[in-house]
């Protein structure tokens, strides 16, 4: 398993809070394949160095968790916007109920729990969740760096 530290740009805290809105579709986009997924977890920050299992995950160290319940992913495309990198992410609404039910016990374990977000082998976010959020749209900010579509292909299973 890989952990890229440098994907701290990975802003998902606020763009999480956009679930309930709807993504716009892009035209001329290609619709994505069946099958797709996001691995979600709970688990709590660490001290570098304090546990083997505490590993970087941009700004934060989080324990890395023995398992990661799988949100389907219906729909991914890049969002076009010229303000930021981004993907924009339908959930299924099995998904959506694993996003529900995870952020819901995010939120309530407190400040120094976070919400990991595993696309392919890398946990790509850990983020703090003030409230639980409903809805199956998810916008997924990336650091200038990262290439969108290479994301969108991760979620896809491509």
């Amino acid at each position: 398993m890989t952990f890229r530290a440098d994907h701290f740009a990975l802003v998902v805290l606020v763009s999480l809070a956009l679930c309930g809105c709807s993504a716009a579709a892009v035209p001329g986009a290609t619709p994505a394949l069946a099958g797709g997924m996001i691995e979600l977890a709970v688990s709590e920050t660490c001290v570098e160095g304090s546990d083997p299992q505490c590993t970087a995950v941009g700004s934060d160290f989080v324990l890395v968790p023995p398992a990661f319940e799988q949100a389907g992913v219906e729909d991914a495309v890049v969002n076009e916007s010229p303000q930021h990198n981004a993907v924009d992410v339908t959930l299924t609404s099995e998904g959506a109920a694993v996003l529900s039910n995870l952020t819901d016990e995010a939120a309530q374990a407190g400040g120094e729990s976070r919400l990991l977000l595993k696309i392919g082998d890398e946990i790509r976010a850990a983020v703090e969740v003030i409230e639980p959020l409903n809805g199956d749209q998810v916008t997924i900010a990336l650091s200038p760096e990262e290439d969108p579509q290479e994301v969108v292909d991760l979620l896809r299973g491509i």
